[in-house]
């Protein structure tokens, strides 16, 4: 007699199938912006306690960015203004750095361009390198590895909503722990509103006016590796150095936004053609080719271990590249194809 077959172990095969995808992203998210970065540098990876903190904050983050992107079938412009939001999260209401003017990392940038007791230039800053570096790149570094899990949740209805909730426990836990500066609630009430705007327009309006942007005929793979590298590096240079480059908030502000703009409408026109794959690929290993520059530097500035990473990236991104995706997707990124319900 014919029986159906039993869906629990589909299930469980769908379940492993996305197992190695979803520990690669919430890995190579804290390793890429934060131990790539210098921020964390490798040897204080040795203290268990920086990793796990790290993978709570950063793996919640760009998993619950990925998960609902693709609930909300939302492409690429989504994920970097959900991108925007996760860095208002971490820096704005877990971390404080956007608030608080003894912020180690700041330098000059607690002062330039601080107004009503926000750090402004390094709040944009920051938002941006999130939403690149923390989000987007360990999304489609991803997709590109495993195009075959494009499209798919990488989670259960309960595991997403349990992503949700370690995100929001990780922003709680480093906002009464990690240091002592408390911001006013009118700033945190701002900071969850501008969050909540974020998430609206994510869902409703990025991709539509991304839509809009003019396309055109896209350059070779070179320009947009050269262009990735000089987008991260040239923000980097811009608002760290504003007071020596603008001279005024307002001016760092104009500087940053006009290649920011120029990164938008050169990737604008790999948009939807499959053909342009290898220009998509060129540009975020621009972006990570920053960086691995960035910790040789910082290697020979004394900082151990930082050459060693640099070199397994340089190395992986290389070996990416020459690789052909096993599955051809098509042009879709990982928010356009239909969500398994």
């Amino acid at each position: 007699m014919f029986r159906p077959p039993n869906p629990a172990p589909m299930a469980r095969d769908s379940r492993h199938a996305t197992r190695r995808p979803l520990w690669a992203l919430v890995l190579l998210s804290p390793i890429i912006a934060e131990m790539l970065s210098g921020s964390s540098a490798p040897l204080e990876w040795l203290n268990p306690f920086v990793p796990l903190l790290l993978v709570w904050l950063y793996g919640a983050g760009v998993l619950v960015v990925r998960e609902t992107a693709v609930r909300w079938r939302i492409g690429w412009a989504g994920i970097l203004v959900l991108g925007v939001a996760y860095g208002i999260i971490e820096e704005g209401l877990a971390v404080k750095s956007f608030f608080d003017p003894g912020w180690m990392d700041l330098g000059s940038l607690s002062w330039y361009g601080r107004w009503f007791d926000t750090n402004w230039v390094w709040a944009v800053w920051l938002s941006i390198y999130h939403a690149v570096v923390s989000i987007a790149v360990p999304i489609f570094l991803v997709d590109w590895i495993w195009p075959e899990t494009r499209g798919r949740a990488f989670t259960s209805k309960r595991g997403y909503i349990a992503a949700v909730g370690l995100l929001a426990s990780a922003t709680l836990f480093l906002n009464v722990v990690l240091t002592a500066y408390r911001p006013s609630m009118w700033h945190l009430l701002g900071g969850v509103g501008a969050v909540a705007l974020l998430v609206w327009f994510a869902r409703h309006q990025a991709d539509r006016l991304w839509a809009r942007l003019p396309t055109g005929r896209a350059p070779r793979p070179r320009t947009y590796a050269i262009a990735g590298f000089a987008f991260l590096g040239g923000s980097f240079l811009i608002y760290a150095g504003g007071p020596s480059l603008g001279g005024h908030p307002a001016i760092t502000f104009l500087e940053g936004g006009l290649i920011l703009l120029g990164a938008i409408l050169l990737l604008r026109r790999t948009a939807g053609n499959p053909e342009y794959k290898g220009q998509q690929y060129a540009f975020g290993a621009g972006v990570v080719g920053f960086l691995i520059t960035l910790a040789v530097f910082l290697e020979i500035a004394g900082w151990r271990g930082m050459g060693v990473v640099g070199a397994v990236f340089a190395y992986l991104m290389v070996r990416l590249y020459r690789r052909t995706p096993k599955v051809e997707a098509g042009p879709h990124t990982v928010g356009e194809l239909p969500a398994p319900r």
